[in-house]
């Protein structure tokens, strides 16, 4: 549990605070896992990777832990890195990365509970519903991407942004800024991403793998997503559900289905644009708003969280019931 801040502090002084106990923590050497939240994106592999390698320029023993594994489109940045689905190291430092929660990382968070119990939990994140899980906090709202609050770390912890560090970095801004495209993104988002590029990241290719480039598995299944779009409230959402039948037909994994749920947010007229999951009797909501709805607030009604245009929720029910509930809470914040 994290202690309470002193009165009066700021949240520059909080940050370096956090920093410190955590330069500290990482010179005694121990063993270091960094967590993805499940089905991961950009942002969370490249914080994630970055900090993994960040552990073992310090010495540590290092590995990246992904309940979903790795898309292969990102496997460039995980080259010589430890990857596993659960934890191998024991308990040290537990790095999440990318979390509003702990619950994030998937099943997990449950079944390697007493795993969790023994480590030192530090939460690097930049979502404004994170619930500061960690014994350290190292949130930042105001950052575009939680790669950015570990940029911004690096230096504070002694480390020296590598080739292999700048990319992932710049991987995980690129990503949730959406290429620099986002309210968030502000004059620090792209000094951070400029240090990257200096360090040896490559704007170009890294853009161009995580925003453009599509296999033709995700193709075919953002076509089988496309055809069954449906609208609510006048054409102001719209929702797509994604079932095991389309993937099983497109021959597709559920990374496959990221960037649905912004493509429709681009529809005219829409403010809320929904992806839907079906998760074996769970629905994930993947849910994307214009500048009249809060998405955090929609998804904070069934647990979840998120930023203001970009947020997500996991219902304990199947979809056929999940969605109802979600188009509700759509529609009472859409208002008259």
């Amino acid at each position: 549990m994290a202690e309470s801040s002193p009165v009066g502090e700021t949240q520059l002084e909080r940050l370096q605070r956090e920093a410190t106990t955590l330069g500290a923590r990482l010179r005694q050497s121990g063993p270091v896992t960094a967590f993805c939240h499940e089905n991961p994106d950009g942002d969370t592999i490249g914080a994630a990777v970055a900090v993994a390698r960040a552990a073992q320029q310090l010495g540590c023993r290092a590995e990246v832990v992904s309940v979903d594994g790795i898309p292969p489109g990102y496997a460039y940045l995980t080259d010589g890195l430890p990857v596993n689905p659960r934890p191998q190291l024991e308990p040290g430092l537990a790095i999440v990365c990318d979390a509003a929660t702990l619950d994030r990382v998937g099943v997990i968070a449950d079944e390697y509970r007493a795993w969790f119990a023994a480590a030192t939990i530090v939460n690097i994140d930049h979502h404004v519903t994170n619930t500061g899980f960690g014994a350290v906090n190292l949130v930042d709202p105001e950052a575009a991407a939680s790669c950015q609050v570990v940029a911004w770390l690096l230096p504070q912890i002694g480390v020296q942004m590598d080739s292999a560090i700048s990319a992932a970095i710049l991987t995980g801004i690129i990503r949730d800024s959406q290429g620099f495209s986002t309210a968030t993104t502000k004059p620090a988002t792209l000094r951070a991403a400029a240090v990257a590029m200096e360090a040896g990241a490559k704007m170009e290719p890294i853009y161009r793998a995580t925003l453009l480039e599509l296999p033709l598995a995700a193709i075919d299944l953002w076509g089988r997503l496309l055809s069954e779009v449906h609208t609510d409230a006048d054409g102001s959402i719209a929702w797509t559900l994604l079932t095991p039948t389309m993937l099983a037909m497109a021959a597709a994994q559920q990374h496959h289905a990221e960037g649905v749920a912004e493509l429709l947010a681009r529809a005219e007229g829409v403010e809320v644009s929904i992806l839907f999951r079906e998760l074996g009797g769970r629905t994930r909501a993947s849910i994307r708003t214009g500048p009249l709805v809060d998405a955090a607030a929609i998804a904070a009604a069934f647990g979840g969280g998120g930023h203001t245009r970009r947020a997500g929720c996991t219902i304990e029910t199947g979809a056929d019931a999940a969605i109802p509930l979600v188009l509700d809470a759509c529609r009472q914040q859409l208002g008259p």
